[in-house]
């Protein structure tokens, strides 16, 4: 996966991108994500309040900037990390700057809440590259290895007297 923030620079990025991957026969899918403008924004898409205090900071912070952080992060500007509209700035304030919160924003919202909520942003086309590419490549070698793991087929079960009942353990 070739990830990156645009800050403002997504055309370029995604170039470039697209070049490194284009620019080897790689033996394996290649996954692009440019963050517009940068991974913070991302993480705000999927933030939703868990408890009185995110929903007050949250709250807080529409009425600071003038819409909601979590459904228009690709408004938020990368200039400094102190500013109004700095996306660390936001994203800090919301979860607190701790990590395990960060990382329930990925792994709580349904897809189609991060799909819509990244649509400008750059989440969505990342997500999709993910369906596009790496899903269908993990299916095929899932179904590969299934194919190179087959059990053997059954054995009728073996008659008295012949060797292979000799050797069963007594069960009686």
């Amino acid at each position: 996966m070739l990830v990156r923030d645009s800050d403002g620079r997504e055309a370029e990025r995604r170039q470039g991108l697209e070049q490194a991957r284009q620019d080897a026969d790689w033996p394996f899918e290649v996954i692009l994500g440019i963050a517009h403008p940068m991974r913070e924004c991302w993480v705000l898409a999927g933030f939703v309040p868990g408890t009185r205090q995110e929903t007050a900071s949250l709250a807080d912070l529409r009425k600071e900037l003038g819409f909601d952080p979590t459904a228009r992060s690709h408004e938020l500007d990368a200039s400094s990390k102190t500013a109004k509209k700095s996306p660390k700035r936001v994203l800090a304030h919301l979860t607190g700057d701790e990590n395990e919160r960060e990382a329930r924003c990925w792994t709580e919202p349904p897809l189609d809440r991060l799909r819509e909520r990244g649509r400008h942003n750059g989440l969505a086309a990342f997500l999709s590259e993910i369906e596009d590419r790496l899903v269908p490549a993990c299916s095929s070698a899932v179904v590969e290895e299934t194919a190179n793991t087959a059990p053997e087929p059954a054995q009728p079960p073996a008659q008295e007297g012949d060797d292979a009942s000799s050797r069963l353990p007594d069960r009686s």
